[in-house]
């Protein structure tokens, strides 16, 4: 069986359904192994593991009072009166069935359910005591629950991993060892009806036999006194003589009673011969806990909480635990359900997608494919690719999704300098090196059985991409100078097109919109796609996108472009698509009135002594060369035109130009104002809480 959903009403910050206040103001589906709740600080994660806690209890008998925080306060400042936790059980085995028979109900499939319920409520106070609060937890459906006790109650405690464990204490020796309770509740110490003693009991017992000899021999050759012969003469003189039958006192020297509890209170665990630190201690407290979960012979949920799991371990060791626990709960080997909380990108990124849970603005969102838009194939892309750079946007406020490196270094600047650093907006800049921005926005889709019950994933996103449609003075440049006509694939010859490949339509998708100067441009971008192409195909295909080559043409198939990106990557109120209107993010730049700093940018990354005077009259001669363009777009394609035939670094440029503008705050008006920055700024408005006021 397995923890299938929790139900929180009036819990901390979880108050109830905006909809109706019947319902509960959190509900969390759980996947029935292994789940991982993330999100920013304050998120409410920890709300949600001690709802379970305070709910199931703990097999460490952790004590979980309720206070009056503990009650939700309205927007409005009410405090509610009643917190109701709900936890719903299904995939129950027959044995389990019968365990939990007088509690059980059955789900809509007519399987199985256990529904079990904490309430605390407010007594009021009367003449003779103070206002208290009184908690219950029943068993049932609501209307006919009763109290959940014995092994029922027993075999629903969960594990606890507190956030800052003290591993070094809870594995060693004491009254309360916790393992002791792991330990007691292993099959290999259940007793058994076959033998008297333990093992271990009789053990400790030929021990205690053998200290007990010791204490009766002789302590030196020249004297016949023992130790315990001299402890007896004390407590003669200390006890009355005995008298009716009464028994003399004894004293006798064990190691410890010889019963299996109080030998269990004596256990120390440690790692020999290795100097243990937090984090092999913790390792080591991890794998003891782990004990109960490989006991085949375990029944009920068998529930781990573990708060902040990276807690005192690097990475490295972040990343194999994860891993272990993933691969053999999924292959059946460890038994139980996993519930984690992380504050970890390494464990986010190392993790499986479905396995998330992301806790944001009051809702949980699982991750699976049940309620997400993402399909098989995109997890399977997401695995390989989701890094732990990228999975910051777990814990973000904000994302904005960018296709480079002049981007990712470009776009934090614009925000600084417009006054929205994204750092302090909690936006997470993820760079995803391609244009595959459909997998990633999808993490934000919320499929629409999802959205019937509960609010779409208002984490605002915005997608920074290039038009990508080049400009009329680069075919100007072009050997050919008296181009006249280019070849443009739009969406309308897409089904002639695959015809003529023999190929779905489908697989070419990605040359809408793509333009060439040549026949043969477009007959080797086609062969990429296709080796079934005769000689007639390529005419045929390239008399159907030929157009006459003008600047209404490049405009229109622009504007065309940009709406299709738009269209693709699913622009709405939450999730937006910013386009670089006229090609690349750095030919934007080159049109705007940063011009001049991209060009001192380019000659400080293209020569090592930049400031010498020779190349300080270089800089000074194209600069003034530009100037005499009366095109704003031949003059911006000539500052591009070192990028595009890569003679520098686009990133060291990026990065260069980030540094002029962070040392030239004069800049800040240019960018605030400018028409061809707009997209940039619209974007960082989109994720930073709106337009600027300013």
């Amino acid at each position: 069986m397995f923890l299938r959903q929790l139900n929180i009403w009036n819990f901390r910050k979880y108050g109830v359904s905006v909809q109706d206040s019947k319902l509960p103001g959190l509900i969390v589906s759980f996947n029935e192994s292994f789940n991982l709740l993330i999100g920013e600080n304050d998120s409410g994660k920890t709300a949600i593991i001690d709802a379970i806690k305070i709910t199931l209890g703990t097999s460490s008998e952790d004590s979980f009072r309720i206070s009056e925080s503990d009650f939700h306060v309205d927007k409005a400042g009410n405090t509610a009166q009643e917190i109701k936790i709900e936890c719903i059980f299904s995939g129950l085995s027959e044995k389990e069935a019968g365990i939990f028979l007088e509690w059980l109900t059955f789900d809509k499939d007519g399987k199985y359910e256990l529904q079990v319920r904490m309430t605390a409520k407010k007594v009021k106070n009367d003449l003779f005591t103070s206002e208290r609060i009184e908690r219950t937890v029943k068993a049932g459906p609501e209307t006919a629950s009763s109290r959940l006790e014995g092994l029922a109650r027993e075999l629903l405690k969960s594990t606890y991993l507190k956030p800052l464990r003290d591993a070094e204490n809870e594995l060693k020796p004491g009254v309360r060892s916790r393992l002791a309770q792991i330990l007691k509740n292993h099959r290999a110490f259940r007793k058994n009806d076959s033998i008297e003693k333990h093992p271990l009991e009789i053990a400790f017992q030929d021990a205690n036999d053998k200290v007990e000899e010791f204490f009766d021999l002789p302590y030196s050759d020249s004297e016949d006194k023992t130790i315990k012969s001299e402890l007896s003469a004390y407590l003669d003189n200390f006890f009355h003589e005995p008298m009716n039958g009464e028994e003399k006192h004894e004293s006798n020297f064990k190691i410890t009673p010889v019963k299996l509890n109080e030998i269990l209170k004596k256990l120390s665990l440690l790692l020999e011969d290795v100097p243990s630190g937090l984090g092999s201690l913790n390792l080591l407290f991890i794998a003891a806990e782990l004990l109960l979960h490989d006991d085949a012979l375990s029944i009920g949920p068998n529930i781990t909480l573990i708060e902040e799991i990276e807690a005192h371990l690097h990475p490295q060791a972040q990343l194999r635990l994860i891993k272990y626990l993933q691969k053999n709960r999924s292959e059946g080997s460890t038994g139980g359900q996993f519930i984690l909380t992380t504050h970890s990108t390494t464990l986010a990124a190392s993790t499986k997608l479905e396995h998330i849970i992301l806790v944001h603005d009051g809702t949980a969102y699982p991750m699976n494919e049940e309620n997400t838009e993402l399909e098989s194939e995109d997890y399977k892309f997401l695995e390989r690719f989701l890094d732990s750079t990228k999975a910051n946007l777990f814990f973000a406020k904000g994302v904005i999704f960018v296709e480079g490196d002049a981007e990712n270094l470009l776009v934090p600047a614009v925000a600084d300098l417009i006054g929205r650093p994204l750092h302090k907006y909690g936006v997470s800049i993820v760079n995803i090196g391609n244009t595959a921005f459909n997998r990633y926005v999808k993490i934000y889709s919320r499929s629409e059985k999802w959205l019937n019950n509960f609010p779409s994933l208002k984490v605002p996103v915005a997608v920074i991409t290039d038009v990508d449609i080049k400009p009329m003075p680069y075919y100007h440049d072009s050997e050919e100078n008296n181009i006249r006509t280019i070849y443009i694939i739009r969406n309308e010859h897409l089904s002639f097109i695959a015809k003529r490949m023999n190929v779905d339509e489908e697989d070419i998708t990605p040359l809408v919109f793509q333009s060439f100067s040549t026949k043969k441009a477009l007959t080797t971008t086609l062969e990429l796609y296709s080796t079934d192409l005769s000689g007639n195909d390529i005419n045929e295909i390239a008399d159907l996108i030929k157009e006459d080559l003008s600047q209404g043409t490049i405009v229109s198939l622009r504007e065309s472009r940009a709406r299709s990106l738009r269209a693709e990557y699913g622009n709405n109120e939450n999730i937006q698509v910013f386009v670089a209107t006229n090609w690349t993010l750095e030919y934007e730049i080159a049109m705007s009135s940063l011009r001049n700093e991209l060009l001192d940018a380019i000659h400080n990354v293209k020569y090592k002594n930049p400031n010498s005077a020779a190349n300080v009259r270089k800089l000074s001669d194209i600069k003034q060369k530009i100037e005499d363009f009366s095109f704003r777009e031949a003059a911006a394609y000539e500052v591009y035109k070192p990028l595009l035939e890569k003679k520098v670094s686009k990133a060291s440029v990026a990065q260069q130009l980030a540094s002029l503008l962070h040392v030239n705050r004069d800049t800040r008006e240019k960018v605030i104002q400018d028409e061809y920055l707009k997209y940039l700024r619209e974007a960082i408005y989109h994720v930073t809480g709106g337009p600027s006021n300013d």
